[in-house]
């Protein structure tokens, strides 16, 4: 009996280990007796994980850092999600030149030394982790500073200026987990994603509610690239701690209401009916949400604003602004949103650029403004500290996001100057920007999203393909200051319309409405190719493809497959892993064949554009010079055959 006692305490003991980590519990090593038939087991909580660590593209921040010069701060700011502090800052640092015994300080907005990073004597990579706990953090923002300091005395402008790289950065935060209570704190100011429901049969005010919801969270959330989908599932998804989700329901009680809140299944509900449903989209327009306090609010009236488009504006409405201090070589990039003129597609646009810099008494300077591989201007800088000069954007360089580059250059006077004989340069905010509407220009992928301002139509085969004109709507939406309009509406209503069109439907459709796009899925595995030469394919298997296409003078975004849709998922994925995502996008089509395998194309549009001759107004003098004289030759021809005729007549008549 003892023995099968023993026994029986050995099977109890290995169902404790095998339950333990069912449980959630660790085991502590267990103590015994060795004399004895008791085993003790003591459990204990599991050690907390370490925060997850960000990186920096997810916060809308790009991933590296150049840094150039000793004592020469460069600035960035950190978004800080509401309730959490900032804890580490990780890295690489790397691509090190004459840096003699150095590091990088990390500096909070106040001055405050964070941690500093050693720098690598070997011109090796090394990765680093500091702690920036005690950064300050104000409006839901830690500014830092990183400054190279080094023990290299004999630098000036004849020797390499001290430099770094700084990669792969990535922030942790913590603090402690909140569930939503109210309307104003169940969207954080970090999210993974956002899933909106509609449910498998949404209305069309369900479908343009959807939309616009995810229009205007895209823009609550930029830089952010928040991923924002919309299902159509019978059952809301569950929420996960980084993923919110928003179920739109069409009933007769309008509203915004938190459903469970306070626990970790809580959901907000959007509902509604007619344009009573719409109407509470609006509350999600800015910053008043932040008014709804509460687990439920209601938008009792709305009246959209007016877009003004205008087809000027200045440095400081486009959010343009630059500064740089330069000894050598530095450059200056500064570009704007097409998108925020609202005048949809542009063929051009003139740049009048003002600047103030330290006026250069001697030594010599000069600026060299580039946009693409154009070069839209160049002038000496001189002792007047004023720049006030002119360019025009030609359409091979025209996109939704148009880059201008300032390449400035200061020599010094003295030969091997000390490195603080430096020149300071700084844009002008009324400096401004003349765009000229039209289609003339690159055509495909980077006109969009500036084609699809002020509005744009979306027209849906079936309301099942709601969650693809969500997804192309989130991605472009992320590379634009302004907030996209969709209106849902029909294909034979949008085929009509000279509007700009998201469509989600076949080929075939396209074809009937006579849209020539480049790409045509036709049946299971036949793709026509409008292209030069024009080709029928059959690619025996299916595709699935996003294609960007100029038809009666407007941009259609078609989104297409033969069958299978989730190539046309493979598709947006390949987007969202490009560097910049849309804005990284070429061509005019991005399809993805029966191996899973997707390809950018540029099949008419989209590509590198031949270059437009922009003549000056000199052409003018010279057209009416040429008409002059070709006037005059006219005129004394007409009168050389009057006098002959006139003599012949004379001639003749005499007896």
């Amino acid at each position: 009996m003892r023995a099968f006692f023993a026994a029986l305490g050995t099977v109890s003991m290995v169902s404790v280990l095998l339950a333990a980590p069912m449980s959630g519990n660790s085991v502590a090593p267990a103590s015994a007796d060795p004399g004895g038939d008791v085993v003790e087991v003591i459990a204990t909580e599991p050690a907390p994980e370490p925060p997850r660590l960000i990186g920096w593209p997810q916060l809308g921040l790009p991933d590296r850092i150049d840094l150039l010069g000793a004592n020469q701060p460069s600035e960035t700011a950190v978004p800080v999600p509401a309730g959490t502090v900032p804890t580490v800052l990780s890295g690489i640092v790397g691509a090190v030149v004459n840096v003699v015994s150095g590091r990088v300080d990390v500096l909070d907005d106040r001055g405050m030394v964070l941690g500093t990073i050693p720098v690598p004597a070997d011109a090796t990579t090394v990765p680093f982790q500091i702690d920036i706990s005690p950064a300050l953090v104000a409006d839901g923002i830690a500014k830092l500073s990183f400054v190279i300091r080094d023990n290299n005395q004999n630098v000036n402008n004849c020797t390499q200026i001290p430099a770094l790289s700084i990669s792969q950065l990535a922030s942790s935060f913590t603090g402690p987990p909140t569930d939503p209570a109210s309307v104003a704190d169940y969207l954080p100011s970090f999210l993974d994603k956002i899933l909106i429901n509609v449910g498998p049969n949404p209305t069309y005010i369900q479908q343009q509610a959807a939309l616009d919801l995810v229009a205007r969270l895209t823009k609550k959330y930029r830089p952010m690239p928040v991923r924002i989908d919309v299902t159509t599932l019978d059952t809301a998804p569950a929420p996960e701690p980084t993923v919110r989700v928003i179920d739109i329901r069409d009933n007769s009680q309008p509203g915004v209401i938190v459903e469970n809140p306070g626990t970790p299944a809580a959901t907000l509900v959007i509902s509604g009916t007619g344009q009573t449903l719409a109407r509470q989209v609006q509350l999600f327009a800015d910053q008043r949400t932040n008014l709804a306090q509460a687990p439920a609010a209601v938008v009792l009236s709305s009246k959209d604003d007016t877009i003004l488009s205008s087809n000027t504006k200045t440095f400081d409405q486009l959010g343009v602004n630059g500064q740089a201090s330069v000894l050598g070589v530095t450059t200056i990039y500064a570009g704007f949103d097409v998108s925020a003129f609202g005048a949809g597609p542009i063929s051009s646009a003139s740049v009048h650029l003002m600047a103030k810099y330290t006026p250069v008494g001697s030594g010599q300077a000069s600026v060299l403004i580039r946009s693409g591989s154009t070069v839209l201007a160049t002038h000496r800088l001189d002792n007047s500290g004023t720049l006030d000069i002119t360019g025009v954007i030609p359409p091979e360089e025209i996109s939704s996001n148009v880059g201008l580059a300032l390449e400035l250059r200061y020599i010094p006077q003295q030969e091997c100057a000390p490195l603080n004989d430096r020149m300071t340069f700084a844009l002008d905010g009324q400096s401004t920007v003349t765009v000229t509407p039209g289609t003339n220009n690159r055509g495909g992928f980077p006109v969009l999203p500036m084609a699809f301002t002020p509005d744009f139509n979306v027209a849906l085969d079936s309301p099942e393909y709601i969650r693809y004109a969500a997804q192309a709507i989130n991605l472009m939406a992320q590379q634009t200051s302004v907030t996209l309009r969709p209106k849902v509406t029909t294909f034979g209503q949008a085929a009509g319309s000279g509007t700009g069109l998201l469509a989600v439907t076949t080929g075939a459709a396209l074809s009937r409405a006579g849209m020539k796009a480049p790409l045509v899925p036709n049946g299971a595995s036949d793709v026509g190719v409008n292209g030069d030469p024009t080709t029928d394919l059959n690619i025996n298997g299916q595709v699935g493809a996003i294609q960007a296409f100029t038809s009666n003078n407007r941009t259609v975004l078609a989104i297409s497959a033969t069958g299978d849709w989730s190539l046309v998922d493979a598709s947006f994925d390949y987007i969202r892993g490009l560097p910049s995502r849309w804005a990284s996008v070429v061509g005019d089509v991005v399809a993805t064949g029966p191996q899973g395998r997707t390809v950018n194309m540029s099949i008419n549009e989209g590509g590198p554009m031949a270059r437009q001759p922009h003549p000056s107004d000199a052409w003018k003098w010279w057209a009416w010079l040429s008409l002059g004289i070709g006037a005059a030759a006219l005129v004394i021809a007409a009168t050389v055959l009057v006098i002959r005729l006139r003599r012949r007549t004379t001639t003749s008549s005499a007896p």
